[in-house]
């Protein structure tokens, strides 16, 4: 696990130990929630799990943004890579080709590729050292199906170009998924951050409100207020249990639908979570305000 969040720090040229950025953000985040625990725990604990989040969060968001900038430009490297060996060149030159052109992060990756073959390794090992490099499925696959050509001697142009085309498909396919579960996204937003949270404020207010009017009119007796007391510490200490996991759900599921893999849990989780105990505390509130004048 280390080792792949340092690929992550490395790829954002962030050069110090994966161990040594996790522990700094945990210091800084325990700081912030010692901080926020003087005015209130659960303020406390909101800035601690936040800040974390969003410091161990942030390196593999920017990682994933611009492993997606390389898978972009993926398809047209390949097609260049193609037409320059269509003309007669080797796969060595077309990839020197690419390595000058615009494509981006991609050219300083495939200028890797070539400097290694500039030192020495063999076609196997660089192509190999780009898949390490660039955690991304699409780039293992080609990576894979060029090592294979290579060995067999099968005509890698036309095998670039299918992967091209094929890319270019599946990209089209993603932007079409993400369209269509926009309403679903919204949806589970909206539920999980806003209308849920709210909720769960006003029933903490309306039990806390019944229970206060129990015991300044005498209608329960002290045993019964003592059990009510404890039940109602309990739904409270539930509630804000219920609203962290509801939050977390979420933010996998939206995580799952739109980018098709758990990682951007660690962005939209701190996102939603802040929402949602914002609107949780705006609920009680208002609704508190409301009662005060009803009394």
């Amino acid at each position: 696990m280390l080792d792949k969040y340092q690929i992550y720090l490395y790829a954002l040229k962030i050069k110090i130990p994966a161990i040594y950025w996790i522990l700094i953000f945990f210091i800084f985040s325990l700081i912030f929630g010692l901080l926020g625990y003087m005015l209130n725990l659960k303020l406390g604990i909101l800035l601690f799990v936040v800040i974390l989040d969003l410091g161990l969060g942030l390196p593999m968001y920017k990682y994933q943004q611009h492993i997606k900038t390389i898978e972009k430009f993926w398809p047209d490297a390949l097609k260049l890579i193609a037409d320059t060996m269509k003309a007669g060149s080797s796969f060595e030159f077309a990839l020197t080709e690419v390595s000058v052109a615009d494509f981006g992060p991609l050219s300083y990756e495939i200028n890797e590729v070539v400097r290694r073959l500039e030192m020495g390794d063999s076609m196997h090992i660089a192509l190999n050292y780009l898949a390490i490099r660039v955690d991304s499925k699409i780039i293992r696959r080609t990576v894979t199906l060029i090592n294979e050509s290579l060995r067999t001697g099968a005509p890698l142009a036309d095998v670039l170009d299918e992967i091209a085309n094929d890319t270019k498909y599946m990209f089209r396919i993603k932007k079409e998924r993400i369209t269509k579960t926009l309403l679903q996204t919204i949806f589970i937003v909206a539920a999980g951050a806003l209308v849920a949270p709210f909720i769960f404020g006003l029933t903490r207010v309306i039990t806390k409100f019944l229970t206060s009017v129990s015991s300044s009119t005498g209608v329960a007796t002290a045993s019964a207020l003592k059990v009510a007391l404890h039940t109602q510490a309990t739904i409270f200490i539930l509630l804000d249990l219920y609203i962290m996991i509801e939050v977390l759900a979420a933010s996998g599921m939206i995580s799952v639908m739109r980018e098709g893999k758990l990682d951007y849990v660690f962005i939209y989780f701190p996102v939603l979570v802040t929402i949602a105990y914002g609107v949780y505390a705006i609920s009680q509130f208002i609704l508190t305000k409301m009662l005060m004048g009803m009394v």
